[in-house]
């Protein structure tokens, strides 16, 4: 079934409750989907499908994947676009998105900070036309007063005047007060605690700039891991910059569909009891198929902990597309993946679900060197 007939379906049935959000046509629309969910819709959502937060040793404002593109055109040769999006973590996410362009993106973490950073993103997509303004209420630093090429602009000449302007104080306050103030007139279900955050989240963005890296609590930013200006600015496997900022269309896209409230952020252990079951249950009513998880280096995390089992159970669940990818990643520290490109701390590789599911069932994946050297693509 095409998305394009997922969608009428979905229209048809008419759903006004939490057994389906409503379905509206947007104000303006995409090749891809023509479908919004009503704020009320999405606060419903995001507490019906969350489950209690766990513990994470970062705040994870940003990835530590400096190759986190290269698989972009081995999504396109296996033809990955529409359906739904599953993904864990921040904004990488959204450069998958743009590149896949789904009807409809869930991000799981387990953090319930993350859930909030996207709610933050959100907003400063609402609140910026293009990708300067964007960056410039991100980082706290003024750039787009005499910036007449901004919309065809380069990531690299946009960035150049980020790092080519001060720290402004009164503007970066004022933008931080503007998007809280978005986000609480969208009358979400948010607490004290998490206005709290949501500060905290953007200061620390305005605080370190394009420098910021992923940290682990009390331990300082390890030198291979990429600053937040070397992910904006990275290529994939044929040299193109394809980050979600580096062009106009790619940022639109992602707007949009924080416009029409179709990227849901949700907090989800992979191996909990709630989350990803309940993903699935709604995904099979709204006849949705996943058609890209990406799963960063979790499961490594879940072979530790013993929670392969419960993990396993919980994606067999979800409705899949014949030719879903799942998208991880591994750590080179301490193994050498055969993939590992020099230079790149962390190997992305990719995975036909079915490829997954199949080695699964064979009792092929006894740890996560199994599950990253068996059946994979790399670029």
């Amino acid at each position: 079934m095409n998305s394009g007939l997922r969608i009428i379906l979905v229209l048809s049935l008419g759903l006004t409750s939490l057994s389906g959000p409503h379905f509206a046509a947007p104000t303006s629309s995409t090749d891809d989907a023509n479908i919004a969910i009503s704020l009320k819709d999405l606060d419903q959502l995001i507490q019906e499908l969350s489950e209690p937060e766990g513990y994470f040793d970062s705040d994870n404002f940003i990835s530590n994947e400096a190759g986190y593109l290269k698989v972009l055109p081995l999504l396109n040769r296996w033809g990955i676009r529409g359906g739904v999006y599953l993904g864990v973590g921040p904004d990488q996410n959204y450069s998958y998105i743009a590149e896949v362009r789904p009807e409809l993106a869930i991000i799981v973490d387990i953090r319930r900070q993350n859930l909030l950073q996207h709610l933050y993103f959100k907003a400063l997509f609402q609140l910026s036309s293009n990708r300067a303004q964007f960056l410039e209420r991100l980082f706290g630093r003024r750039i787009t007063d005499h910036f007449a090429n901004a919309e065809k602009a380069s990531i690299s000449q946009i960035l150049a005047r980020i790092d080519a302007a001060a720290k402004d104080s009164v503007f970066g306050n004022h933008a931080i007060e503007e998007a809280i103030e978005v986000i609480q007139a969208w009358n979400l279900s948010l607490s004290t605690e998490d206005l709290k955050s949501l500060h905290y989240i953007a200061r620390e963005f305005q605080k370190a700039g394009p420098d910021l890296r992923f940290t682990s609590y009390y331990k300082p930013p390890r030198s291979h891991y990429p600053d937040y200006r070397t992910l904006l600015l990275e290529t994939d496997a044929t040299g193109k910059k394809s980050n979600y900022l580096a062009s106009r269309e790619r940022f639109i896209y992602v707007q949009l569909l924080h416009h029409e409230n179709r990227i849901i952020p949700i907090v989800g252990n992979l191996a909990g009891m709630n989350a990803l079951r309940r993903v699935a249950q709604r995904l099979k009513e709204w006849n949705l198929e996943v058609n890209c998880f990406y799963l960063s280096n979790v499961e490594f995390y879940l072979f530790r902990q013993g929670s392969w089992r419960p993990y396993v159970q919980n994606i067999r669940q979800l409705p899949w597309s014949d030719n879903a990818i799942l998208i991880r990643t591994f750590a080179n520290s301490w193994a050498h993946h055969p993939s590992q490109i020099p230079g790149y701390y962390m190997t992305t590789l990719l995975q036909l679900a079915r490829l997954f599911f199949e080695n699964e069932r064979s009792g092929m994946n006894q740890s996560y060197w199994d599950l990253v050297t068996r059946s994979y693509m790399a670029p």
